[in-house]
């Protein structure tokens, strides 16, 4: 995963942002709920701001463009792609690089012959209940 500066830059900007619109709104939500107007009639304030609002809403956008951008290098969908990439060596399966799986002997597709089969439950079982028997006869 590379990270660029100013992806880092933009979401440490767009978190402060949001936090700021967080701790506005939080003390928008502790104005009485009447605040008297200039003329001294009480008036409702009960909705939020409208910069709060763009101010959160903008912050929220800024730091998923953020988090995006700084994301890692995505993979290829295509099956042939991926094959060449493989046969290649720039990637290996298992998250192995190519010269280490080269020091170690170790072939494109040795990964998939080294992963475990399904577990037969029923068998396991079988041997648990023979264990069993051969503790409790023994005890």
């Amino acid at each position: 995963m590379s990270r660029s500066l100013p992806s880092n830059i933009l979401v440490a900007v767009s978190s402060v942002l949001l936090a700021h619109a967080c701790y506005s709104a939080h003390e928008h939500s502790l104005l009485p709920a009447t605040a008297p107007s200039l003329d001294g009639t009480p008036t409702a304030s009960s909705s939020l701001p409208l910069d709060i609002t763009l101010e959160t809403l903008i912050s929220v956008c800024l730091l998923l463009v953020g988090i995006v951008s700084s994301g890692w290098e995505l993979k290829p969908i295509s099956l042939r792609k991926y094959a060449g990439l493989l046969e290649s060596g720039s990637i290996i399966p298992g998250g192995v690089d190519a010269e280490t799986a080269a020091g170690k002997g170790r072939g494109l597709f040795d990964g998939l012959e080294e992963r475990p089969g399904f577990l037969d439950i029923r068998h396991q079982r079988k041997e648990f209940a023979d264990w069993l028997k051969h503790v409790n006869a023994t005890s």
